[in-house]
């Protein structure tokens, strides 16, 4: 009914006589209040447009009429107002202008183009819709929401802000948005911007917490009002609030205390809302030109127009423009100036041309009367002065040219006396055209929250912490000695690897228990290199997977050699067939742990190519000042990946124990003492604890010294402890003789020994008197007596194969 009065009124004021032909417009937009809605006064705006165009007679022989549906901000309900603005009149609406929200006007802008309509926008930013093949009758005479980037690069620059962080709600206005941002901070030489996508669950704790790690102060806020306050909320409660963390958020929010609306909804009261936003700024287009003395399309001044706007908005004259139009009003105006301004020529161009159709014969048919609208608006000449400034069609411009367009409006927000009494501080403008700031109160004047009153920092600093390299030292001294008794191990058993000693125990396989304790040894030495006592760099990633490489191949060095040898002890059951099966037990020893080296082969390769290793920092410590942290190599189931190797080593124990038991079984708890299985088994366990510990230190000890420390003193001591068990006694054999041996011998294993032999040696004579006697016969039938030489060559065999078969015994 306003619009229809206020029609009315403007009829009167300039009724000259002549008979005008009636022009509807339609227009769509949100009259109700809702989340998005920035139009509260679009209606005004639109309806003031109107009368100063047929007030100008800038459509002779015409008259304009709007024709307004409220879309609430709803697709389905938007598109069906359209079918009725289209449908329901007998005259027909040649243009619709609207929709004030982006996600409503896609499908708006799609569906118009199938009617021959143009549809002109005022409101909408989305980048989405410069696709001029999609929006072929689309136009708005707002700049997008790109335009503003330039702005928030120079104000970071500025300020001395370098980092900073966009957090987007999931849509196409906000993503396109953000990522222009990130090259335009980029282009003005700081660091370019992360960004994360808000959870569509409306769970923000966990990307509250992420934020919080990364030490970033300087947040850019891309989401609709009702995500910003949950959002704002939510940050809060997870210690992200003023005065050390700024809010960078768009300007187009429904009034100065919107993040107090629906505040039962959140789990923050008003005062701590006012806390958290308290401090921030908000990036908009500025709502009316600053020249309003300059005269706009209609003959009238812009200033003017506000004051006229003014009193039809039941504004006192002394409201400061910036609430007066903050809601676009301005641009709801320049909309249909717009729309005046290609009817205007299309009105010329059909009264100079027989050729052309009126413009009163419109029809939704009519395609070529669309085609002329269009050719009018995308003509150079079709600008012209309106309210916001010179008005463009920007969808039609270069991506250059949208970047050189509207000038931007910065303002900080500081809460007052309480959390409903916001003081807005205009800090400056920036206009596109030029690129450079034009201050207003000035970046000096603002009134920041800090304590002393100073430009807040924008990230905290990042300590990398190192452990105390003496326990490396410490360490390394330790490790040192060790690698000269693996040496020394290494080399006696080449040097000695023919002596009866060696051989009986395998000399082939004690290297390779060796060899497998050097490569330990070298896993520890590497373990300090990731980044706990030095500077993590490129190689620091080289060194883990060679600590990883070194550990696997070690301990299966020394668990396989291990298992090899007490298999084939165990094989080795008879005299008889010992010669002939040494050979083949060794090689298929080797096989054995060739088999085992590929078994870590394939387990490290899908290690490797599905969870790779990488830099990873653990936070030790963390305030808004300062994060402490470590650098390390990490990957994301390690932990997995180390069980998965550790089980496997641990079954290989098993089957060592195991096999030992079976050994010692089948040959009699008496002979324990003269075997190496015990030591075998002591070793097995000693390994299996190192590996038992290590995996604990690795998975659950945070100190990064203790963890170092447990880790290398287990692998360390538990190594060297086996490797002495192993070959002490048979260096201490090979060095002092079997008969210092026999005397420090435990005297029960001793007299357990003598008896095997004083068979053994029974067994023996029993043999050589049945063969003297079956010789004796052998000779008396052919007529002549034994020989004495030969009977003394056979008790000289006889004696000497019961002095081989008892060093035998007791040489494991």
């Amino acid at each position: 009914m306003l619009y229809v009065f206020l029609s009315l009124l403007s009829f009167s004021a300039w009724g000259d006589g002549r008979t005008r032909k009636p022009l509807y417009i339609g227009g769509l937009w949100p009259s109700t209040p809702n989340p998005y809605a920035y139009s509260e006064y679009a209606g005004v705006a639109a309806q003031l447009a109107i009368d100063h165009i047929n007030r100008a007679d800038l459509l002779p022989g015409h008259e304009l009429f709007l024709r307004h549906r409220d879309s609430k901000c709803n697709v389905g309900l938007t598109l069906y107002q359209m079918g009725e603005l289209l449908r329901s009149f007998d005259e027909p609406t040649i243009v619709l202008v609207g929709e004030a929200c982006s996600p409503v006007t896609q499908p708006l802008a799609a569906a118009t183009q199938y009617w021959n309509v143009p549809l002109f926008n005022f409101a909408s930013q989305s980048e989405k819709l410069e696709n001029r093949i999609a929006y072929p009758r689309y136009y708005h005479v707002l700049p997008i929401a790109n335009a503003l980037n330039r702005a928030r690069a120079a104000m970071m620059a500025t300020l001395n802000w370098n980092k900073s962080i966009i957090l987007i709600q999931s849509a196409d206005r906000f993503t396109l948005t953000a990522r222009d941002l990130q090259e335009e901070v980029e282009r003005a030489g700081l660091n370019r911007p992360e960004l994360r996508v808000l959870p569509v669950s409306n769970d923000f704790t966990s990307t509250a917490q992420e934020v919080m790690k990364t030490g970033i102060h300087i947040i850019f806020g891309m989401f609709y009002e009702e995500a910003a306050r949950q959002v704002i909320c939510t940050f809060y409660q997870n210690g992200i609030s003023s005065p050390q963390f700024v809010w960078i958020l768009v300007g187009w929010y429904n009034g100065k205390t919107w993040y107090l609306k629906n505040n039962n909804a959140l789990n923050c009261t008003p005062e701590e809302m006012g806390s958290a936003i308290n401090g921030h700024f908000t990036f908009d287009f500025v709502p009316v030109r600053p020249d309003l003395n300059t005269t706009i399309l209609t003959g009238k001044t812009a200033s003017k127009v506000v004051s006229e706007f003014l009193v039809r908005a039941n504004f006192s004259f002394g409201t400061p423009l910036t609430e007066s139009f903050a809601q676009y009003n301005a641009y709801a105006f320049d909309g249909f100036l717009a729309v005046g301004r290609m009817l205007s020529i299309a009105v010329h161009q059909m009264n100079s041309s027989e050729q052309i159709s009126r413009i009163d014969h419109f029809s939704y048919d009519d395609r070529n009367l669309s085609d002329i609208f269009n050719a009018i608006v995308e003509n150079k000449m079709y600008s012209f002065q309106g309210l916001t400034g010179r008005v463009v069609p920007y969808n039609l411009l270069t991506r250059e040219a949208k970047r050189n367009t509207g000038t931007a409006q910065i303002q900080y927000y500081r809460i007052g006396s309480s959390a409903s009494d916001p003081v807005v501080t205009n800090v400056a403008l920036f206009d596109n055209s030029v690129g450079q700031l034009i201050e207003v109160d000035g970046v000096r004047n603002i009134p920041w929250t800090t304590t002393d009153g100073e430009v807040p920092l924008d990230s905290s600093s990042f300590v990398v912490e190192l452990s105390d390299k003496g326990a490396f030292i410490a360490v390394v001294l330790i490790l040192s000695l060790c690698v000269i008794l693996a040496i020394y191990l290494l080399l006696f058993i080449r040097k000695h690897q023919r002596h009866s000693v060696m051989k009986k125990s395998f000399s082939q396989l004690n290297e390779l228990i060796v060899l497998g304790g050097l490569m330990v040894y070298m896993m520890v030495l590497i373990y300090g290199f990731d980044g706990q006592f030095f500077s993590f760099k490129e190689s620091s990633l080289s060194c883990c997977y060679a600590r990883t490489l070194l550990l696997c191949f070690g301990s299966t060095l020394m668990f396989g050699s291990i298992l090899v040898k007490t298999v084939t002890k165990l094989m080795k059951r008879s005299v008889a067939a010992k010669m002939c099966l040494d050979t083949l037990l060794i090689v298929n020893g080797f096989l054995i742990i060739g088999l085992l080296l590929l078994v870590d082969c394939v387990l490290i390769g899908l290690w490797y190519q599905f969870d790779p290793w990488k830099k990873g920092e653990q936070t030790l410590a963390s305030t808004v000042i300062a994060t402490h942290y470590r650098e390390k190599c990490t990957s994301s189931n390690s932990a997995l990946w180390m069980s998965g190797l550790i089980s496997y080593k641990l079954v290989v124990v098993l089957i060592c124990v195991a096999a030992v038991g079976i050994r010692i079984k089948a040959r009699g708890d008496k002979e324990q003492g003269n075997s190496d299985s015990p030591y075998i088994d002591m070793t097995t366990i000693s390994i299996s604890v190192a590996l038992a510990l290590a995996a604990f230190g690795f998975t659950f000890v945070d100190d990064p010294a203790v963890e170092f420390l447990l880790v290398s003193l287990c692998f360390i001591t538990l190594t060297s402890l086996a490797l002495i068990i192993l070959f002490y006694r048979k260096i201490q054999w090979i060095r002092n003789g079997r008969q210092e041996l026999d005397e420090t011998t435990d005297v029960a294993t001793k007299t357990e020994t003598l008896k095997l032999a004083a068979t053994e040696v029974k067994d023996l004579q029993k043999r050589g008197e049945d063969l003297r006697t079956v010789l004796a016969k052998v000779m008396r039938e052919v007529g002549a007596g034994i020989p004495s030489t030969l009977e003394t060559d056979v008790k000289r065999v006889l004696e000497n194969e019961l002095s081989a078969d008892v060093v035998a015994q007791d040489d494991n």
